[in-house]
């Protein structure tokens, strides 16, 4: 496999995941928005499906043809702007574990309100509020990656 098509999937993969994951991000915001728990338990259920069948496989690529491209070009992992870009790759991972968990939990909540005909109680903000500053976080990190990746350099002094 040329290098040039790796990279193609790697830059691929690297729109689906900002793609996927900004828009799943913001439709959930906006599906809370409307206090309406079936819509909430509808865009939470497209989202977790997204997340899952998109998103999160897209991740897995952008690593392995980050990986295979690094080794392609002969650049050392250890390297000082590519070890920082891939350890920041692993705190975003780290902190998108949570989000999967957090929105397949508040998709159940608010089916379950939906289905009893409630209102959305303190539950479903209990499980909101870390999942809204989990996924600014995570965005956060993945503009940091692809700017020590795109830089080939820390943009930080140091």
């Amino acid at each position: 496999m040329s290098y040039l098509f790796v990279k193609y999937l790697h830059i691929l993969a690297a729109i689906f995941l900002f793609g996927f994951g900004m828009g799943s991000y913001l439709y959930l915001i906006a599906a809370k928005r409307s206090g309406d728990p079936r819509v909430i338990a509808q865009v939470a259920g497209m989202v977790v499906r997204f997340d899952n069948w998109i998103t999160t496989p897209a991740g897995v690529l952008q690593l392995a043809t980050g990986y295979a491209m690094a080794r392609m070009a002969g650049l050392d992992l250890t390297r000082g702007w590519l070890l920082s870009g891939v350890l920041i790759f692993f705190g975003v991972g780290a902190l998108w574990l949570p989000v999967l968990i957090l929105q397949k939990r508040m998709q159940a909540v608010a089916a379950q309100a939906d289905a009893c005909g409630a209102a959305l109680g303190n539950e479903f903000l209990r499980l909101y509020r870390p999942w809204f500053y989990l996924g600014v976080a995570g965005f956060v990190g993945m503009f940091w990656v692809v700017a020590v990746m795109a830089m080939k350099s820390l943009p930080w002094p140091g």
